[in-house]
């Protein structure tokens, strides 16, 4: 049983339905099939799907592997969090108005980031200490 992990892998899970989702109402408000014709919002819907699609599973991994290797729960639940925050401001900074890089995209870039780090850091001692 994985707990923790099972919690922030559903949430990330109603993320990611939900991009998917903003990403099939603007095709059929548009009446796009397929790519995104050439509609920025389109684009920037689809970017901010398939960056949570790219990030998500292998941070979900690391925490998996954390947990089961009994590692603190509040460092988890840590993790967790700050994926989740991470990615929703990302997702928020991809859809919202303007197009450009802005402060929302940047942090969540740092904070997911910052979660493979720390989280693939305290792997490697934990796999060292093993």
């Amino acid at each position: 049983m994985f707990p923790i992990t099972a919690l922030y892998a559903a949430l990330c899970g109603l993320l990611v339905l939900a991009l998917a989702f903003n990403v099939v109402r603007y095709r059929f408000g548009r009446g796009i099939s397929l790519g995104d014709g050439g509609d920025t919002r389109i684009t920037r819907a689809v970017r901010a799907h398939g960056n949570a699609v790219e990030y998500i599973p292998l941070a979900l991994i690391l925490i998996a592997l954390l947990e089961g290797n009994n590692a603190n729960a509040w460092a988890l639940h840590l993790y967790g969090a700050l994926l989740v925050l991470g990615r929703v401001t990302h997702a928020w900074g991809m859809t919202g108005p303007g197009s450009e890089v802005n402060n929302f995209r940047k942090l969540g870039i740092i904070a997911t980031w910052t979660v493979f780090l720390v989280a693939s850091v305290h792997l490697l001692v934990v796999a060292v200490a093993y």
